[in-house]
C-alpha cells in the first residue's frame, strides 16, 4: 500500500473552502501591488524636485539611499555648488564697491549678485532642513500606501498641476539665463578703453586680485565658471520652488481627501451611533495629522517663500531697468533676453502664490463644509462658487444621531484656524499677494465701470506694482 506523501501545505478537504496557500498567495500580491503603486505614484509625485535638487546634493539620503557613495557623492556636490558660487560672488562684491565706479554699470551687476546671493541661503535652508524634509517624504509615501485608487488620483492629478507650472518656468528661465550669462557678453565684441586697452566682458564682471581674468586661458575659464554658477542658480531656484509646490499641493490633496471623508459620512447607509463614532474618529484623526504635516511644511518653506519675494522685488526692478536701458541703447536681442529674465522671476512668485492659494480654497471649502452643520442655507449667500452653495444643500446632517453629531464640534473648530503658508511669518502665501484687487476702496459704480471694460486687466499685480514702483525710483537715481 502506497503511502501518501506528506504535504508542506495544509490542505482542507472541505468543499467550498480555498487552499490556504493561496490565500495567502493572492494577499501578498495585493500587498505588492499596493506598495508598487505607491512607489510609482510617490515617485511621480518627486520627480521634479528630485531631478533638480538632486543634482546639487540637496536632496536627502534617507529618503531615498542611504550608501556610504551617495552620502560621498552629495558632499562633494555641495562643496562643488558653494565653491563655484564664493569664486563668482566674492570677486563681484570686491568690483562692485572697490573698482566699478559707473552707477549704471553699478546697476547691471546687481542681478548676478542678488540672485546668486539669495539662491545660495535658499540652497543652505534647504540643506540644514534635509531631516524635516525626509520626515515629510516618509509621511508622504505613507499616504500613498494607506490611499485607494480613486485618491492616489487625486494626488496624481494636485502634483501634476505643479509639474506642468514648474516645467513651463524652467524652459524659460534656463534659456533666459543662458541668453544672459553667455550671448549679451559674447555680443558686445571686445571693447576699447579711454586708455586705449581692450577688455572682453564676463557675465558677473569680478575684481580678481590675483591674476588677471582679461588674459587667455584664464578668461575662458572664468567665464565657463560663471556660466556654471548661473545654471546653478537657476536650478535651486526651481528645485526650491519645485520642492515647495510638491508639498503644498500634496497638503491640498489631503484635504481634498478629507472633505470626501466628510461627504462619504453624511451619505452612509449605518447611522447606528457606533458606525458614526467610527467614522468621526477617523475625520478627527486624519484632519490632526493634516495639521502637523502642514506646522512641518511651514517649517521649511517660510524663509524660502521670504526669499522668493525679496529676491523677485529687489531683481525685478534691476532687470526692468537693464531692459529699458539696452532698448535705449538699440540693443533690441539684450532687452529681450532681459525681459524673458523678467517673466521667469515673475513666474516662479506665480507659481509660489497659486499653490498657496489653492490651498487656502480647500480649506475653504472644507470650513463651508463643515459649517452648514451648524448655520442654516440661507444664511450661506456669501459663499462664492455655486459648487459650495450645492453642497452645502444636498448635506444630511439630520440624519446623524444627536450625541454624535455633537462630536463635530471639534472638527468644525479645528477648520476655524486659518491654514495657511507663509513668507517668514510677515506675508500670506497667495493671489492676494500677487494680485491687489482693492474692491473695498471703490465706489460700486466705479468698480463696475472698470471691470465692464478692462476685464482681467482691472486686477493690479501687487508684487509687481512694487517693482515698478523701485524702478522708478532706480531710473531717477540713476
Amino acid at each position: 500500500m502506497k503511502s501518501r506523501k506528506s504535504s508542506p501545505f495544509p490542505v482542507t478537504l472541505r468543499s467550498g473552502v480555498a487552499f490556504q496557500p493561496v490565500i495567502l498567495f493572492d494577499r501578498s500580491l495585493k500587498k505588492m501591488s499596493r506598495i508598487g503603486n505607491a512607489e510609482d505614484g510617490m515617485r511621480h509625485t518627486i520627480w521634479f524636485a528630485y531631478m533638480l535638487l538632486g543634482k546639487l546634493g540637496a536632496w536627502p539620503n534617507r529618503a531615498t539611499s542611504s550608501t556610504s557613495f551617495s552620502r560621498t557623492r552629495n558632499c562633494i556636490l555641495i562643496f562643488m555648488c558653494y565653491s563655484v558660487q564664493l569664486i563668482i560672488l566674492i570677486p563681484g562684491l570686491l568690483h562692485f564697491f572697490l573698482k566699478e565706479k559707473d552707477s549704471r554699470k553699478k546697476v547691471k551687476i546687481l542681478i548676478p549678485l542678488i540672485n546668486g546671493y539669495l539662491q545660495l541661503c535658499r540652497y543652505s535652508l534647504v540643506l540644514r532642513s534635509a531631516n524635516k524634509l525626509c520626515h515629510l517624504l516618509n509621511e508622504m509615501k505613507k499616504d500613498w500606501m494607506n490611499i485607494s485608487e480613486e485618491d492616489r488620483l487625486i494626488f496624481r492629478r494636485k502634483a501634476s498641476i505643479g509639474h506642468r507650472l514648474m516645467s513651463v518656468v524652467a524652459i524659460i528661465m534656463y534659456s533666459a539665463g543662458l541668453g544672459y550669462r553667455t550671448f549679451i557678453p559674447l555680443s558686445k565684441g571686445r571693447i576699447l578703453l579711454p586708455d586705449n586697452t581692450t577688455i572682453r566682458l564676463l557675465p558677473c564682471p569680478g575684481y580678481y586680485i590675483f591674476f588677471n581674468e582679461q588674459i587667455t586661458p584664464n578668461y575662458e575659464i572664468v567665464f565657463t565658471l560663471q556660466v556654471i554658477g548661473g545654471l546653478l542658480s537657476y536650478t535651486i531656484m526651481c528645485g526650491t520652488t519645485s520642492m515647495c509646490a510638491m508639498l503644498c499641493l500634496h497638503a491640498t490633496s489631503l484635504l481634498r481627501i478629507l472633505v470626501k471623508k466628510i461627504n462619504e459620512l453624511t451619505k452612509q447607509p449605518d447611522i447606528n451611533e457606533s458606525a458614526v463614532h467610527m467614522k468621526i474618529t477617523d475625520i478627527v484623526r486624519y484632519q490632526t495629522k493634516i495639521k502637523q504635516f502642514l506646522n512641518d511644511v511651514e517649517h521649511i518653506t517660510t524663509y524660502l517663500f521670504l526669499l522668493e519675494i525679496i529676491d523677485e522685488t529687489g531683481i525685478g526692478c534691476v532687470i526692468g531697468y537693464c531692459a529699458i536701458t539696452e532698448w535705449e541703447d538699440s540693443d533690441a536681442t539684450a532687452a529681450i533676453i532681459y525681459l524673458l529674465l523678467e517673466a521667469s522671476v515673475f513666474g516662479v512668485t506665480f507659481t509660489m502664490c497659486y499653490v498657496g492659494q489653492i490651498l487656502i480654497d480647500e480649506v475653504y471649502v472644507l470650513c463651508f463644509f463643515l459649517h452648514t452643520f451648524m448655520t442654516s442655507v440661507t444664511r450661506l449667500n456669501f459663499i462664492q462658487g455655486n459648487n459650495v452653495r450645492r453642497m452645502s444643500i444636498t448635506i444630511d446632517w439630520y440624519r446623524f444621531p444627536a450625541k454624535e453629531a455633537r462630536n463635530l464640534i471639534l472638527v468644525i473648530i479645528m477648520s476655524s484656524y486659518p491654514v495657511k503658508l507663509t513668507a517668514g511669518k510677515v506675508v500670506d502665501i497667495s493671489l492676494s499677494t500677487y494680485t491687489d484687487v482693492r474692491i473695498e476702496k471703490l465706489d460700486f459704480s466705479i468698480f463696475y465701470i472698470k471691470l465692464v471694460l478692462l476685464g482681467s486687466n482691472f486686477f493690479i499685480f501687487q508684487i509687481i506694482k512694487a517693482t515698478v514702483g523701485y524702478l522708478n525710483m532706480l531710473r531717477k537715481v540713476t
